[in-house]
């Protein structure tokens, strides 16, 4: 029978105010793989437990060949649509052998004892997987990546149209990854479908006739891979800069993998090196502006990097505007935080250690003046677009609370600069990505 699986509009709370999926629409074919893709907690194990039917949507439906999926009995839902899940361990030690017999249970007879065909699916699912040396070992006694391929041949022996399979790689060596695969591509062309939720957008390459990729519970987007997985929208959605790797064809680009860049090791100094990367950036500012991401962990020298940018910025002649955040020391240990506005000079001290559960403005450590905090937001305030723009540093409190030196957020996100450089510590340079992709990502350190 040609299975068709479809989901119009589906959301999902597991609490009242805890939406996790958000208005989702998808569908397979027979004989179609469906990748979907996202981050961790971003609703990838939610959105197959709805279409697997142990879920009921909040709104929206889920439907086989156009029917309800709660209008099938459980046997008739078990003999449509499985779903193998990460990992799990049982209550009792069974063997390998009953775990995969287990996905015949929809298959069995009024008095549940399994059959020779049964036996004979169960036999080829181990096979097929490379288990059966393990079927009389207890399967709370075997390796994970053991454990997650008798899962995979559990699903196999449930013989059906559609396997939602949950992160199936995950816990196997290559070689096992690559065999689970292949079954996949093998049973594909044999009419059965996959949605697999994986981390592995470089097997959504490979084996993905179309990607869903999710983030906090809402489709970014939805397509063939080569449409969906692009550096932009990966470097969104997961927070890193990402590269797509090409190769040719048969006279064809085709994206092959995809590999995340690490922050660039640039020196203030290239600002004057003809060629060199921050020279390139001044040039291309008169075309577009041009964002760069500073970070590093505390104490790396992100301030002395911008600060020194700033100084042979001004030797070149350009403009420079926005603000330092130097720190306070006392007796050799951090005492506080000030800033300093890059046109005038002037300094004042913004933030102190925190002393008080009660602060109405802080992070854990520090607490931060309101008035010191609005006058920088002045400062970073457009009035005409200079050559530079620094931002130092944008923390907790603007990425967390929505609070801080909003002004500058303001203006990248707007776009009102020529040159911004915005200093944000490793730690928040996930969210700082999927807010700004198509930054230049730097490593701010000087020795």
């Amino acid at each position: 029978m040609t299975v068709y699986l479809s989901a119009q509009n589906l959301s999902y709370a597991y609490s009242p105010g805890r939406t996790v999926l958000h208005d989702i629409s998808l569908s397979v074919k027979a004989g179609e793989t469906l990748y979907v893709l996202g981050r961790n907690g971003g609703g990838k194990t939610t959105l197959l437990s709805c279409l697997a039917g142990l879920l009921k949507p909040g709104t929206g439906s889920v439907r086989i060949n156009d029917k309800n999926l709660y209008n099938y009995n459980g046997s008739e839902r078990a003999q449509l649509i499985g779903l193998i899940p990460q990992m799990h361990l049982p209550v009792f030690a069974y063997s390998v052998e009953e775990m995969v017999m287990m996905g015949r249970t929809p298959h069995l007879n009024w008095m549940g004892a399994p059959s020779f065909e049964d036996k004979r699916v169960v036999e080829e699912a181990m096979e097929q997987v490379g288990i059966s040396e393990l079927r009389e070992q207890p399967y709370i006694e075997i390796s994970g990546g053991e454990r997650q391929l008798t899962l995979i041949a559990r699903g196999l022996a449930q013989q059906c149209q559609v396997l939602l399979m949950d992160e199936p790689t995950a816990h196997l060596d290559l070689s096992n990854q690559q065999r689970v695969l292949e079954i996949v591509q093998q049973l594909k062309l044999k009419g059965l479908s996959f949605i697999i939720s994986s981390h592995a957008p470089n097997d959504a390459f490979g084996f993905a006739d179309r990607v869903l990729l999710l983030n906090d519970g809402w489709v970014m987007d939805y397509g063939s891979p080569e449409d969906v997985l692009t550096e932009v929208m990966l470097s969104s959605v997961y927070g890193i800069q990402a590269e797509v790797v090409y190769a040719h064809d048969n006279g064809f680009k085709v994206p092959r993998a995809i590999v995340s860049r690490r922050p660039s090791n640039v020196a203030p100094e290239s600002i004057n090196e003809p060629g060199g990367f921050l020279y390139k950036v001044f040039e291309q500012r008169l075309s577009s502006p041009q964002l760069l991401i500073v970070t590093g962990l505390s104490g790396a020298g992100k301030t002395t990097w911008c600060s020194r940018l700033a100084k042979f910025a001004k030797a070149r002649g350009f403009s420079v505007e926005g603000v330092l955040s130097p720190g306070i020391f006392e007796t050799g240990k951090k005492t506080g935080i000030s800033v300093e506005s890059l046109s005038t000079g002037e300094a004042k001290q913004l933030a102190s250690l925190r002393d008080s559960e009660n602060a109405k403005l802080a992070t854990p450590r520090w607490s931060f003046s309101p008035e010191i905090l609005e006058w920088a937001n002045q400062t970073l305030i457009q009035k005409d677009s200079k050559d530079l723009l620094v931002i130092d540093e944008l923390g907790p409190l603007e990425f967390l609370q929505g609070k801080g030196l909003t002004a500058g957020l303001d203006r990248i996100d707007a776009g009102q600069y020529k040159v911004a450089c915005a200093v944000v510590r490793s730690s928040l340079l996930p969210k700082a990505l999927q807010r700004w992709p198509k930054a230049k990502v730097i490593h701010g350190s000087f020795q």
